[in-house]
């Protein structure tokens, strides 16, 4: 398997919980996915009303643990690797859109 985290290479954005906690990306945004350690250490430094910078979180110790071990594929979260591992094509779905008459209208990749 070959892994890609589309955070390291600025293909998806952090995401800000309803909690108020910055994490790597909305699809960590599960319960299961914070119980997690490795997602435990990060939410500990990652209140946004705790801190007077964003910067203050992504350079934090955790936060730079976090990345190192994606770069180093190292304890990856299983939610990681779902998301983030090459498909080849880098495709997870292909959507097709048709009007009323039946008529495709749109295909996509998502």
């Amino acid at each position: 398997m070959k892994f890609k985290p589309k955070c390291l290479r600025g293909e998806i954005q952090t995401a800000l919980t309803n909690r108020g906690h910055l994490i790597p990306c909305c699809y960590c945004d599960e319960q299961w996915v914070l119980k997690l350690p490795e997602f435990q250490k990060i939410l500990k430094v990652s209140k946004v009303s705790e801190v007077e910078d964003i910067e203050e979180i992504l350079y934090s110790k955790e936060w730079m643990e976090f990345e190192e071990n994606l770069r180093l594929e190292k304890n990856i979260p299983e939610v990681c690797i779902d998301h983030c591992k090459d498909r080849g094509d880098d495709k997870i779905r292909k959507e097709t859109c048709y009007d009323s008459t039946g008529k495709m209208v749109e295909e996509y990749n998502i």
